[in-house]
């Protein structure tokens, strides 16, 4: 699990431990609509979450944030990996046999 979704649950975690309503915490604007469906495996579990974090009746908006978490996770490791790539390109172009390879 990324740093996004851990601090997510976290705060999710405080609002239930403290007696309060995640709304705040579970509010997205929307910048725009994308449909995705759901496997019965994840609907589940969203349930679960839902319930446990005392907001049943927006479990879409727990999806909208649990998914903008992971994403936040993703972009995170995709820097990296992009870094990696870039120093990976930066060793092939002083590379000699690929600048003869080039030549050729």
């Amino acid at each position: 699990m990324g740093l996004a979704l851990k601090g997510l649950l976290g705060e999710l975690e405080s609002c239930r431990s403290k007696g309060m309503v995640a709304d705040e915490v579970i509010h997205v604007d929307a910048v725009r609509m994308l449909e995705i469906p759901l496997d019965l495996n994840s609907c589940r579990e969203l349930r679960v979450l839902s319930h446990v974090f005392g907001v049943s009746d927006k479990q879409s908006a727990l999806a909208a944030v649990v998914l903008r978490a992971a994403l936040m996770d993703l972009q995170e490791h995709l820097d990296e990996d992009l870094d990696a790539l870039a120093e990976a390109a930066r060793v092939l172009m002083a590379d000699p046999c690929q600048k003869a390879s080039e030549v050729i």
